[in-house]
This record gives structure tokens, C-alpha cells and sequence, in this order.
């Protein structure tokens, strides 16, 4: 067999003269617009398998569409310039040249890279030349390499904020082109119109933050071969007091209670975190508690204050609530009267009714043991005799 060099090819002798210089420098120009194809016209593609290369792992760029016979194949780096080369193989000798490097190429041609590290990521280019020493085709791959992450680190500006405040919580770790997903509650974060985020997802601004945004933060970084989530961060938002009642629920402002009848108050508000009560009169005199009974003894209507406040967030709020003193009515009391006497003769006739059923029955039972005894005398004739003589 002739040297690859003086293989003959009218179409590169017209640009290289028939050297090896000229038939790379020809495949170079062919292949700006010639897509990689095989002789059959089959695309003709490298395949990393697995699809992703993780640092520490082995990969394998396989060529897939090429099903001629290859005379060899040579693996660059980026461009088909001799000093990206990594590696030629033959497939007459099964030799690889360099030997002395940790990638090996495999008889079809494809190149096992062990050991992988971040700086493999890269463009990664194979020349096949065919059994007739003609460059059959230069194809291209991009084989990624990721590593595996370390758990991310997530801060905030502030652990404890008010409501309206505005909070920035940032997303940092040691791994480099990583994805960023934010979660709250250990559900994916819905973002909305007062979120920011900033373009890399590591930073997220929450303008004017409310209790709704309270809860467990968390960040979580991804590639395509790992995952890791940070630990989480616990957000208090401070808020009120609002929203402030008194029950039982008055009207308009009213409630009514009888003379000397004792009657609890209670008073709520939202807040966090819980507000101190305190109730007033208009003396001025206090009662710490969310409740309070009231019992009145004279006939004054009085006024009462329920004071919540929020030591937090420096904030207060009351409410009003009359309390109306009121008697029972003489109408109500007739009328109950009324009732009770109305209800008597029916009591007495049920009680006479019950009598009478009572002696009925004690009647019957004494007729049926009369009627008893009258069957036994007759049944004996001596007693039948006795028991007319003593007859009168």
C-alpha cells in the first residue's frame, strides 16, 4: 500500500497537491458548508455516553452514522489544528499515538476519557479518514462536564422584619454554572409582582414584605448530574395589632346586660407576636387580660376600653363597648306567671286520671280472685251446702 500522503485524488491536488497538509486544509474549507455525512449520506454525530461527564467519572464520545470502513481516526480539541490534537489512532496497527496520555482510543474509533475533571469540559472534534485515505468526514461534539455540589449557603438580611419592610435573601455556593430554585414552605417560591430576582436566581429582593411571606426559606443549586439544598432559613414578619373585637359581638356599640347579672367580655386582634390586653374604664382603672367580666350593681351605664398592643412592631389599638344596664319586666314575669297557673288544672286532671286508672286495675284483680273462689264452691257440694246455711 502507498504512503497516505501519495494517495491520488484529483480534488485535493487541486488545493493541496495531493499532501496531507492540503487534504486537511481542504476538509476545513468543505466542511464550513457541508454538513457531516457518510458516505450513505447518514448524519454523522459524536455522542457522549453518558450524555453528561461528571468530575471523577469516565466518559465515552462515540461516533454515531459513520458505518464505513475507517483506515484512522484522529480527536482534536476545539479545531482540527495540530496543536489541539489529542490523540490519532490506526486501525491497520490499533495503535494510538501519543501512548502516554490517559485517553484511549477504541477500535471504531471512539474515545474513552477516564478520570474527568472540569477542564475536559470542552469542543471535541474527530476526523475520519476512510479505507481510500480520503477524509470521509470532520465532526463535532460538545461533551459538558459538571461536578458533584456542595450544599449551597443561603442569608438574609434580616431573620426578623415588619410588615412593609423590604428583605433581600442570597443563595451562595462554591460550585460554579449552577442552576438556583428558591423555595419556600419546601415548595418551589411563586414569584409575584413585588419579588425580585436577579439574573443568575441568586439573589432574591422582596419589596415590602407581609405576614403572608413568613415561613421557611430555602435554595437549592442543580446541575444535571446533582442537587444539594441549603439549610433552612425561618423568616418572622412582625405585624399589627388590627382587626380588633369585642364578644359577644355588640350592637352599635351596645351590649345589654340585667342588674346584677355578670357578664364576661373578650378581646382579639391579629398580631404577631401576640399583643398585650388591657382593659379600662372611665376611671381609668386597668385589668390586664384579653377578657373581663363585668357585674353590675348599680344602674349606671359605663363605658369600657380594650387596648391591644404589639411591643414589637410599637403599635396599638382599642375598642369601645357601652354596657347598658337592664331589669327583667313585669310583663315577662306576669306572663311566666300566667303560664305556671294556667298549667294547673291540667296538672290536678292528670293526677286524677292516673288515680282512677290505678283503682280500675286493683278493682279487676280482686273481681277475677272472687270469681275464682265462686268456682270452687260449686265445684264441691258439701262446701255449696255449708256455704248456704251460712248464707242468710
Amino acid at each position: 500500500m502507498q504512503p497516505f500522503s501519495e494517495h491520488p485524488h484529483s480534488g485535493w491536488k487541486a488545493l493541496g497537491r495531493g499532501s496531507w497538509k492540503g487534504l486537511l486544509m481542504a476538509a476545513s474549507i468543505l466542511h464550513c458548508w457541508m454538513p457531516p455525512r457518510s458516505a450513505q449520506g447518514t448524519p454523522v454525530s459524536i455522542v457522549p455516553r453518558p450524555p453528561y461527564g461528571t468530575v471523577g467519572s469516565n466518559v465515552t464520545l462515540t461516533i454515531e452514522g459513520f458505518s464505513e470502513r475507517a483506515l484512522s481516526y484522529n480527536w482534536y480539541r476545539k479545531t482540527t489544528e495540530n496543536s489541539n490534537r489529542i490523540v490519532s489512532y490506526s486501525t491497520l496497527t490499533g495503535v494510538q499515538k501519543p501512548t502516554d496520555i490517559r485517553e484511549r482510543v477504541q477500535p471504531r474509533g471512539f474515545l474513552f476519557i477516564p478520570h474527568l475533571t472540569l477542564g475536559d469540559d470542552d469542543l471535541y472534534v474527530v476526523q475520519i479518514v476512510d479505507s481510500r485515505g480520503v477524509i470521509a468526514a470532520i465532526v463535532r461534539g460538545k461533551l459538558p462536564v459538571y461536578e458533584k455540589l456542595a450544599k449551597p449557603n443561603i442569608t438574609v438580611s434580616s431573620t426578623n422584619v415588619g410588615e412593609n419592610d423590604s428583605l433581600e435573601l442570597t443563595c451562595s455556593t462554591e460550585n460554579k454554572g449552577v442552576n438556583i430554585l428558591w423555595l419556600s414552605n419546601n415548595q418551589p417560591l411563586a414569584l409575584n409582582d413585588k419579588m425580585h430576582m436577579t439574573h443568575d436566581n441568586q439573589t432574591l429582593t422582596i419589596m415590602s414584605v407581609k405576614r403572608t411571606d413568613a415561613g421557611s426559606y430555602q435554595c437549592e443549586a442543580g446541575n444535571p448530574v446533582s442537587t444539594n439544598r441549603s439549610d433552612s432559613q425561618i423568616l418572622t414578619v412582625n405585624y399589627g395589632p388590627d382587626h380588633i373585637e369585642i364578644l359577644p359581638s355588640p350592637e352599635n356599640g351596645e351590649i345589654k346586660v340585667q342588674f346584677n347579672t355578670s357578664l364576661t367580655l373578650e378581646c382579639r386582634a391579629l398580631s404577631y407576636p401576640s399583643v398585650h390586653y388591657e382593659w379600662q374604664d372611665i376611671n381609668g382603672s386597668v385589668h390586664s387580660g384579653s377578657t373581663f367580666m363585668v357585674n353590675p350593681t348599680s344602674w349606671e351605664q359605663k363605658k369600657y376600653t380594650c387596648w391591644a398592643r404589639n411591643n414589637m412592631t410599637n403599635s396599638s389599638i382599642s375598642k369601645d363597648i357601652t354596657i347598658h344596664v337592664v331589669e327583667v319586666k313585669f310583663s315577662e314575669v306576669a306572663r311566666n306567671r300566667k303560664i305556671l297557673f294556667g298549667m294547673a288544672p291540667i296538672l290536678v286532671l292528670i293526677s286524677v286520671l292516673i288515680f282512677k286508672w290505678t283503682e280500675s286495675i286493683r278493682s279487676c284483680s280482686m273481681s277475677s280472685n272472687a270469681r275464682d273462689r265462686l268456682s270452687q264452691i260449686r265445684s264441691c257440694p258439701g262446701q255449696r251446702k255449708e256455704r248456704s246455711l251460712l248464707t242468710p
